[in-house]
């Protein structure tokens, strides 16, 4: 659809037309040769005449020789008006092929201009926004917090494993199983506890031993 908008076929009208002229042209031409000759022949017959004393003929060539002069003339402008006629009308077609472009491509332009004008992309934007804002939530929702959701409280189980931890760093035996400290490693870049005075340790263990009836 838009192949034929931008190259529109000729009618047969115009066809027609640009033959006919074209046609014209060439039998001006043929015309013109021709009375050209006719002039050129008048004139030297009238040169032979007055060479002849024959001025009566010598007279009537020339008069001739004026007649065919005249129409060479008239043909030669009738035919230079066909051309420009022949060129205004291939001018006019290149005009309407160019409206026809520029036509389809506006068009073309102003449905593009429709989705992609800055209020448009300025609303995509926002939309856009929002719907990521809501897929965070949402995956916030769906991750939650395992200990609120299943309503456990761990704090005195973590009260009881950190009492053993300080038992065990007192007495030097390891309470956590050699296979899982590979697995419980926070690697380098986790920050050391701090390290504990031993007469500090021992207090808190004689706390301990007393709050646990040991």
């Amino acid at each position: 659809m838009v192949f034929k908008k931008l190259f529109p076929k000729r009618s047969k009208n115009k066809i027609q037309t640009s033959a006919r002229l074209k046609t014209t042209i060439h039998h001006l031409n043929i015309k013109t040769k021709e009375f050209d000759r006719k002039s050129k022949g008048a004139r030297l017959r009238a040169m032979k005449a007055l060479k002849m004393g024959n001025k009566d003929i010598a007279r009537q060539m020339l008069i001739r020789w004026r007649g065919y002069q005249t129409k060479t003339t008239k043909y030669f402008n009738m035919v230079a008006r066909i051309e420009r006629h022949m060129d205004s009308l291939e001018e006019a077609k290149v005009i309407q092929d160019v409206s026809g472009a520029l036509e389809t491509s506006t068009g073309e332009l102003q449905k593009i201009a429709a989705t992609t004008n800055p209020a448009k992309a300025m609303e995509l934007i926002d939309q856009a926004e929002e719907y990521i804002s809501e897929i965070d939530e949402a995956g916030d929702l769906l991750a939650g917090d395992i200990e609120i959701d299943s309503g456990i409280d761990v704090e005195d189980e973590l009260m009881k494993l950190e009492t053993e931890m300080l038992m065990s760093d007192a007495s030097g035996m390891p309470t956590v199983p050699e296979d899982l400290e590979g697995e419980l490693d926070l690697g380098e870049d986790e920050e050391e506890a701090p390290i504990r005075s031993r007469d500090k340790i021992k207090d808190e263990i004689n706390k301990l031993k007393k709050e646990l009836d040991l």
